[in-house]
């Protein structure tokens, strides 16, 4: 049986759901280095990011070799809103590390996520057994050769899971 652990995040006006199973196999715990961070103005034609947040995750397994870090948007088409205006996942990128930048728009990703507004961020291999493993997570807002959207306070929520594989 799963156990689900949460530690959520205010970032500007995008909130954070971090969460990782306590399965059969042992134990994953997901933390965030920040309580919040703030979030710039949205620029017409640039990718505007937040500032970068560090993501562990500590394990102590009896099986399993990779662990991965997922996040989605559970509504796609209105990741982030203000009234009746909406931001997409499509706009919403992100990375771990050096890696490129990427849009939330995949599909379900190791059984985590939803149609069109996922994103696999991290694949760790798990072992030894025992273990902590760190990143940068880099989250934007990419209107690159795009106008700004309408005015407003955006709010929405990315939830992140780290499952072991």
């Amino acid at each position: 049986m799963n156990r689900i652990l949460k530690r959520v995040l205010l970032v500007g006006a995008l909130a954070l759901v971090a969460s990782a199973a306590e399965a059969q196999v042992g134990t994953l715990t997901l933390t965030t280095s920040a309580a919040s961070v703030t979030m710039p103005a949205i620029g017409a034609g640039v990718q505007t990011n937040f500032p970068a947040l560090t993501v562990t995750a500590a394990w102590n397994l009896t099986a399993g070799t990779t662990i991965r870090l997922v996040g989605w948007f559970a509504t796609p088409a209105s990741a982030l809103a203000s009234g009746g205006n909406n931001i997409a996942s499509a706009r919403v990128v992100g990375r771990t590390g050096a890696s490129a930048y990427a849009p939330f728009t995949g599909g379900v990703s190791s059984g985590l996520g939803v149609a069109g507004g996922t994103l696999q961020l991290w694949s760790v291999n798990a072992t030894p057994l025992n273990s902590t493993a760190t990143t940068n997570l880099d989250i934007g807002l990419d209107y690159v050769g795009q106008p700004a959207p309408n005015a407003g306070v955006y709010t929405g929520t990315l939830n992140l899971r780290a499952i072991v594989q």
